[in-house]
């Protein structure tokens, strides 16, 4: 029974110390953004500095990071897809999405999409990966917001 009682202890030991729990999104500081297609990175960049106002910043180089900011994004492009998306608001002319990884890239800590769609302003409002990128920084603050 002595015996036993030690191997549990050993692996109870052994799990504290090699077994580590992704960091909380809560714990995410600095952050790098990786490239992406149509400059969403860019666009990015920008809305961190903006919406965060330092609580998180952009950092250039990976090893820096707490976290990795990965994505994606695509284009519809023509002149039937501007009409009905862009001037009518009828579907998303750009979606992107992005997910936020842990700095060994192992595990995906938050992750959402989003498109440019907008029913109300039509051309008189931005639109593309500039909106794209607001709505994501957008929901990315929200949901680190929530974790603290």
């Amino acid at each position: 029974m002595r015996h036993i009682t030690k191997i549990l202890v050993a692996l109870s030991l052994s799990w504290a110390l090699f077994g580590q729990d992704p960091p909380a999104l809560k714990s995410i500081h600095k952050i790098y953004i990786d490239k992406m297609p149509n400059d969403l990175d860019q666009y990015l960049r920008a809305e961190v500095a903006k919406q965060f106002k330092g609580r998180v910043v952009v950092v250039l180089k990976k090893e820096d990071a707490d976290g990795i900011v990965t994505g994606v994004n695509e284009e519809q492009k023509g002149t039937a897809a501007k009409i009905t998306g862009r001037y009518l608001g009828l579907h998303d002319t750009v979606n992107g999405t992005i997910s936020l990884l842990d700095k060994t890239e192992s595990t995906i800590l938050w992750s959402d999409e989003a498109g440019d769609r907008n029913l109300f302003f039509g051309i008189a409002h931005r639109g593309g990966e500039r909106k794209v990128a607001d709505r994501l920084v957008g929901k990315l603050k929200k949901a680190m917001e929530e974790a603290r």
